[in-house]
C-alpha cells in the first residue's frame, strides 16, 4: 500500500512544494514522510491533511531537499505539531557556509526546533537509506554538495538564478492542443542555480514500484543521481511514479535526461506541483516530453493531488484528470 499526496500550494501566485506520503514497511507497518513544507501558510495544511487522511499525528521522515522558502518554511510547523521521528536537511554551517547566500539562518532555525522538540537530525547524503531500504537519498553526495555551496558564493550559476527571477508580464495562457507534437522542442541547455541542485534527491521503492522526488534540481544533479543509482542499485524496480523538479521548468529537465530516465516504461505517473497563477510553470515543453515518453502528467494548478495504490478511495475526492497536449509557442 502507498499513497502519495501533492498539497496545492499557491499564496500570492508562487508556485511550492508540499509532499506527503504513506506506505506500507516491510515490517508490515504503515510509515509516514513529509518532503518539503510549501511556505509558512501552508505547514497546517500538512498537519490536518495527515490527521485526517492518514489517521496520525506521528511522521516518521521529515525532509527538506533544500532552504528556499517555497520548500522549507512550512515545515515549522509540522514539527511545531506532530511528533516526528527525524528530520532530514543538509546543514550550510556544518560545511564551514555561513553566509546568507546559502541561507543558513533558515536551516539553523529548524534544525534548533527539531532540537528542542527532541527531533535527530541528519544531513541526507546519497546512500543513506531508511525503512530497510525503501527510502533511499540518491543525491548529492557530500563533495557535490560542498562544490555546490562553494559555487553558490562564487556566483558561477548568477545567470541562471538572475533569468529565472524574469516573468512575463502578461501571461497567455496555456493553451490546449487537440494533439500532441511530434517535435521534440525542449532542449539539453537548461540550467537552474546552484541551490537548486543541493535539492535531496529520494526514491521510494514499495509494492514492487519505485517512486522518485526531485525537489528543485536540474540536470547535472539528477544525472549524478541516476549515476549513483546504476552503480549502487544496478537491478532497480520499474519507475512508476516522477515528481517533475522545479514546478515543471525547462531550466531543470532535458530530453536526454528524460530518455535516461524514462527508459521505455509506460504508465508513468508524473506530478507537477505548479500554482494556477504562477505563469512560467509548468513548461509546455516539459509536459508535452513528458507525455511523449509515455507519462501521464498532473499538476496542482487545480488542487491537490493523490497517487494511491491499494488504498480505498477517499470519500469526496475524485479522479483527477492528466493534462492535455499543450501550446509550445507560449
Amino acid at each position: 500500500m502507498h499513497e502519495v499526496d501533492f498539497l496545492s500550494v499557491e499564496p500570492d501566485g508562487k508556485s511550492g512544494d508540499a509532499i506527503t506520503a504513506r506506505f506500507s514497511t516491510a515490517a508490515g507497518s504503515n510509515a509516514v514522510i513529509v518532503i518539503d513544507g510549501g511556505f509558512t501558510e501552508i505547514g497546517s495544511n500538512i498537519v490536518d491533511h495527515i490527521r485526517r487522511w492518514y489517521g496520525t499525528s506521528y511522521v516518521d521522515l521529515v525532509i527538506n531537499t533544500h532552504p528556499d522558502a517555497d520548500h522549507i518554511n512550512g515545515l515549522a510547523t509540522v514539527l511545531e505539531e506532530m511528533a516526528v521521528g527525524e528530520l532530514l536537511i543538509h546543514q550550510p554551517r556544518r560545511h564551514g557556509y555561513t553566509q546568507t547566500d546559502v541561507n543558513p539562518d533558515a536551516v539553523d532555525d529548524l534544525v534548533d526546533l527539531a532540537r528542542r522538540r527532541g527531533v535527530p537530525v541528519t544531513e541526507p547524503f546519497a546512500g543513506l537509506q531508511r525503512f530497510d531500504g525503501a527510502f533511499s537519498v540518491l543525491g548529492p553526495t557530500q563533495d557535490y554538495y560542498e562544490e555546490l555551496l562553494k559555487e553558490q558564493l562564487e556566483g558561477r550559476s548568477l545567470a541562471a538564478a538572475i533569468a529565472s527571477l524574469y516573468r512575463k508580464a502578461k501571461s497567455l495562457g496555456k493553451r490546449v492542443l487537440p494533439q500532441l507534437p511530434d517535435e521534440e522542442t525542449l532542449d539539453n541547455a537548461g540550467e537552474t542555480s546552484s541551490r537548486n541542485n543541493t535539492s535531496v534527491i529520494t526514491q521510494l521503492a514499495v509494492d514492487g514500484q519505485r517512486l522518485l522526488f526531485t525537489g528543485d534540481a536540474g540536470i547535472p544533479a539528477l544525472d549524478n543521481a541516476l549515476d549513483y543509482a546504476d552503480y549502487y542499485y544496478p537491478v532497480m524496480l520499474p519507475l512508476k511514479f516522477f515528481d517533475v523538479p522545479h514546478h515543471g521548468s525547462h531550466h531543470n529537465i532535458g530530453p536526454d535526461l528524460l530518455d535516461r530516465l524514462l527508459t521505455g516504461e509506460d504508465d508513468v505517473t508524473a506530478f507537477v506541483s505548479a500554482s494556477e497563477s504562477d505563469d512560467d510553470h509548468p513548461s509546455a515543453k516539459v509536459t508535452n516530453a513528458l507525455m511523449r515518453r509515455g507519462c501521464s502528467v498532473y499538476t496542482t494548478e487545480d488542487g491537490g493531488k493523490c497517487h494511491r495504490h491499494d488504498t480505498p478511495p477517499r470519500p469526496g475526492w475524485t479522479t483527477a484528470q492528466p493534462l492535455p497536449p499543450l501550446d509550445e509557442s507560449n
